[in-house]
């Protein structure tokens, strides 16, 4: 707005420049208020310019604040991105020399013989099985023994030849997991000496009596 009052100041004052110098006589009171309203003008311009001078400097103090603020964040990010090189770079060092000490090893093992142990723990030879616990076994059915009637011995007016009775099998004894026992000879039946007096009467023995000497 200054502005333009002033403008419009100063094509007023031309105006009246080319009007007085279209006159021939000017009087002083003339001369002296144009030069006033000049003076006047002029201050009203150099308050202007005073003032649009003050406002530039206000702006070129907060562009230069801005710009210090702008400098100060740009230089924080370059710091950081310093700092993400040298991570970036000593992480790619840490994993080359994870990979050189893990290949070796991989190689060592899959090329590596096997060793073998020196001392062998020696198997000890088993001189005696080891037997199996005894358990008693279910008795057969023990079977009944015939009763056979008691032998009478001949009566002397038979004087036909003796002959022995037919041996029983004795009942065979319970398999209590021991070896068999070997079989006992069978007795000499010999009836050569045998007295058949008249006067006595023979003793009537049983079937083991005949056999008992």
């Amino acid at each position: 707005m200054e502005e333009e009052f002033a403008y419009k100041d100063i094509s007023e004052l031309k105006k009246e420049f080319e009007g007085m110098k279209g006159r021939k006589e000017i009087s002083t009171t003339e001369l002296h208020d144009a030069v006033q309203k000049l003076a006047q003008t002029m201050t009203d311009m150099l308050e202007v310019f005073g003032a649009a001078a003050e406002q530039m400097q206000l702006e070129e103090k907060e562009h230069e604040a801005s710009a210090r603020k702008h400098e100060m964040m740009l230089s924080k990010l370059d710091r950081i991105i310093d700092q993400n090189k040298t991570i970036a770079e000593g992480m790619v060092e840490i994993v080359e020399m994870v990979k050189e000490k893990l290949v070796p090893a991989k190689e060592e093992t899959m090329f590596k013989p096997r060793e073998e142990p020196f001392f062998k723990p020696r198997l000890e030879p088993q001189l005696f099985k080891p037997q199996p616990e005894w358990q008693p076994r279910s008795e057969p059915a023990q079977r009944t023994q015939p009763i056979m009637p008691p032998y009478q011995m001949p009566t002397p007016q038979m004087q036909q030849p003796m002959m022995p009775p037919p041996l029983t099998t004795p009942p065979s004894a319970p398999d209590f997991g021991m070896p068999p026992m070997e079989p006992t000879p069978s007795p000499d039946l010999d009836f050569e000496g045998l007295d058949l007096g008249l006067e006595e009467e023979p003793k009537k023995k049983g079937l083991f009596g005949m056999f008992k000497k």
